[in-house]
């Protein structure tokens, strides 16, 4: 493990997918969401699939039974017209293990809330009015695309949770946090703090949004993998919940998928 994240002297994804392979190093990938791991690291996951272990950490995986928020509304609505958010978070738990099935990768789901289905510990009586006021992140566009509130109560569970898991040996991919969406904010920075093996992954599609890959910064070292599209693309297709609100067009974009390693002794 110490080659893995020592000897990086050109940005070539093959020289990551050799040692793992060389090692039979276990991957773990924490997956923000019912669909991140798939669109952010697929390619490389159909590189190392059955052969080596895999897993995949999909962290924020059910909601709360009601009421909901504006934001929240809006996004059963584009996800197929649920009116039940358990019914949505079902249908995204389904699609997933179908595209992870395909690979013969292991699932875990944490069950944790969604960002827009988080309430505040002490629920307001303005709340039975305006769901607003009981929920941690009340709207998408002013705070789940802000900053990560210090009072959510996700931080202090997802650290335990992971603690648990016994990831020492692993290498953990784990998102950057490029977007700002404060669930990838959140399982970044947790992961950051944890694990010494970890490799950090550009948030696609945010990135080429807003075309913001991420920054070495000193710290990283930036490597790229240009994934097989065709076969990437097929396991996108599986969340179809969530397909045309990433790609209103219908047409996933070429794209790489980028990797940030952590330098040791600045090596």
């Amino acid at each position: 493990m110490k080659n893995l994240l020592k000897q990086y002297p050109m940005p070539n994804t093959n020289q990551l997918i050799t040692e793992i392979l060389a090692k039979k190093l276990r991957c773990v990938f924490i997956s923000p969401h019912l669909d991140d791991a798939v669109l952010s690291c697929g390619g490389l996951m159909q590189e190392l699939a059955r052969k080596t272990e895999l897993t995949v950490i999909n962290v924020f995986t059910s909601a709360h039974s009601g009421p909901y928020t504006l934001s929240a509304r809006k996004f059963l609505q584009a996800s197929g017209d649920f009116s039940n958010a358990a019914e949505l978070y079902q249908a995204r738990i389904e699609e997933d293990q179908r595209a992870l099935l395909k690979l013969g990768v292991n699932v875990t789901n944490l069950g944790l809330k969604d960002a827009l289905f988080r309430r505040k510990p002490k629920e307001s009586l303005f709340g039975k009015i305006l769901p607003e006021f009981n929920h941690v992140y009340p709207t998408y566009k002013w705070h789940i695309t802000g900053s990560v509130n210090k009072n959510d109560p996700a931080l202090a569970d997802l650290r335990k949770q992971l603690e648990k898991l016994n990831l020492k040996e692993a290498v953990v991919f784990a998102p950057y946090g490029i977007g700002n969406h404060v669930d990838h904010q959140l399982v970044s920075a947790v992961s950051r703090s944890l694990f010494k093996k970890l490799v950090l992954y550009s948030d696609f599609p945010y990135n080429i949004r807003l075309d913001d890959y991420g920054s070495e910064n000193g710290m990283y070292r930036k490597i790229e993998l240009t994934p097989n599209l065709k076969e990437k693309i097929k396991l996108i297709k599986f969340y179809q919940t969530q397909f045309t609100g990433l790609f209103s067009d219908g047409e996933v974009p070429g794209h790489k998928e980028v990797y940030f390693v952590k330098k040791v002794d600045g090596k």
